[in-house]
């Protein structure tokens, strides 16, 4: 702006002392106010001023601040300014100053005065004020913003924190459904006693780990005693019996074999007694055709073919009854390979068919009362099913139990082949149906405050008149209050837990937060 007024009328002809610069110095009167003294300028700028030597103490690069004085026919005037001594003497003295940080309007103050001088008007003190006012005005306007700020900051940060609020509350009431009940959960085991009687627990605790075939529990009674015993008793008498039968059938079988060694012996001796007889046979046969010829030709009498012709006959017979003896033979042999061998064969002993017999009875009898005497056995103690966590404990030490009574209840280790740990959330009815399988839910687990990212896996109505749970498997999940109001009903949601979350408890209680988003509840709103 001081270029522009120096461009004007005849300023552009001015040459200051110190020669052409960016601001043109004048000789206009002036000092310079520096804490409380006044010092005579030689000429000054709006760029800056000049003294004397030995007029003000400085070296280069200081900085100061004071006031740029003005005698006017009517008053003085006087305007703030800071400055740095540009140029100093070899003795220490500040020669030129040069202004920083010159507010504006106090520098349309100072032009307006240039212009003034170097156009020949009168410098006026209403002119010059009327500037000075108005830098003055905006100068404290700036310092009252600048005082007041933390006001406008404060106005702006509650405003902000209205909206936010606002956004929250609307956020809570509208698109987060919040669970009235959720827990851990787990596919729950009962173990209950197999016997009538009084009850003898180990050293267990709820949340323990057992190992699967683990000791939980013994049930023993006088009774299962007495016929244990009875049980143990009757098993030796039949073990007797079975090694007695077992000699026999040993015995009989090696008599069997001796026998049909015996028969295959004579069955080869027969055969070929047999082929001999069939060969004489064939022989005399030919010899009684040579004889009827010689009858014919008159050089055999009849009575020595006749006599021949016996002889053939007889050898006919022996065949014969070799044959019968040799069918005699095989039919025994058959008998002794389907099992059935013979009279002869065993003496004085029973077949090996019947000893077989009486053994298998035997056998029977004694599986069966193995298996009564491990049921017996078995009846008062209670084994771990499975690796298990120890969900409660119904039953205490010493209490009478009836059989069917549940005394542990036990939660299976998450397995490949098993259901997994989940979360069931009891949900309002208002707005469940903005849920949906597969969003992600928020929870918080009672034992942590950080917040976790699970997935819902099934959805189902809820009533707590009934309020048993089971899995695809059968066994019932543990995690839902029992004490809930009868006639309540809820919206049922499974929750498969973060990957990272590996130290839940089973029945911890849990915070569970369904958000939606608008474009459902829009979508729920009107129907769409």
């Amino acid at each position: 702006m001081g270029v522009a007024a120096i461009s004007t009328g005849s300023i552009h002809t001015f040459q200051s002392r110190s020669g052409a610069r960016k601001f043109p110095r004048i000789e206009f009167a002036a000092q310079i106010e520096i804490d409380g003294i006044l010092y005579p300028t030689k000429e000054w700028s709006v760029g800056g001023f000049s003294i004397g030597d030995e007029k003000y103490p400085g070296r280069k690069g200081d900085k100061h601040h004071g006031n740029l004085c003005f005698d006017l026919p009517v008053g003085r005037f006087s305007t703030p300014v800071q400055f740095e001594v540009m140029r100093a003497s070899e003795h220490g003295y500040a020669l030129g100053c040069q202004f920083y940080s010159l507010n504006s309007g106090h520098q349309k103050t100072l032009q307006s005065i240039v212009d003034t001088y170097l156009t020949g008007e009168t410098i006026s003190l209403e002119s010059v004020t009327s500037y000075g006012v108005k830098a003055q005005l905006h100068e404290e306007e700036v310092k009252r913003m600048q005082q007041n700020w933390w006001r406008f900051a404060l106005v702006a940060l509650v405003s902000l924190t209205l909206i936010v609020t606002a956004a929250l509350m609307i956020q809570t009431r509208v698109l987060s459904i919040t669970s009235q009940h959720a827990a851990v959960s787990q596919p729950v085991l009962t173990q209950r006693s197999y016997n009538n009687g009084v009850l003898r627990l180990g050293d267990y605790k709820p949340g323990q780990l057992v190992k699967k075939g683990e000791l939980l529990f013994t049930v023993f009674t006088d009774e299962g005693t007495d016929l244990l015993a009875r049980d143990t008793q009757l098993l030796n008498g039949i073990n007797s019996q079975i090694n007695y039968l077992q000699t026999l059938l040993r015995q009989s079988k090696e008599s069997v074999a001796r026998y049909n060694s015996r028969l295959f012996s004579e069955l080869q001796l027969v055969t070929n007694k047999k082929q001999l007889l069939e060969d004489e046979l064939a022989t005399r046969e030919r010899i009684l055709a040579l004889y009827v010829n010689g009858v014919k030709r008159g050089t055999v009498d009849e009575v020595s073919r006749e006599l021949e012709r016996v002889e053939t006959f007889e050898i006919k017979r022996q065949i014969i009854s070799m044959d019968n003896l040799i069918e005699d033979i095989e039919h025994k042999l058959d008998q002794i390979l389907i099992g059935v061998p013979p009279r002869e064969a065993q003496g004085d002993l029973n077949s090996p068919f019947e000893v077989q017999s009486k053994l298998d009875i035997l056998i029977t009898k004694k599986d069966q009362v193995l298996e009564e005497i491990e049921r017996l056995k078995t009846r008062g103690l209670a084994y771990a099913p499975c690796d298990c966590y120890i969900v409660t404990i119904n039953a205490s030490d010493g209490q009478v139990v009836q059989t069917g009574t549940s005394v542990f209840e036990l939660s299976p280790i998450s397995q490949e082949n098993r259901t997994a740990r989940s979360i069931l959330a009891l949900m309002p009815l208002e707005g469940a149906e903005l849920i949906k399988i597969g969003m992600p839910v928020e929870y918080r687990l009672a034992s942590r405050d950080e917040k976790l990212v699970g997935t819902v896996d099934h959805i189902q109505y809820y009533s707590a008149s009934n309020s048993d749970i089971y899995n695809e498997e059968g066994e019932s999940l543990s995690g839902l209050p029992k004490t809930l109001p009868r006639l309540q009903q809820y919206t049922l949601i499974k929750i498969l837990p973060s990957d990272s979350d590996r130290d839940s408890i089973v029945n911890e209680p849990v915070t569970v937060v369904a958000t939606v988003g608008w474009k459902d509840i829009f979508k729920h709103w009107f129907n769409l």
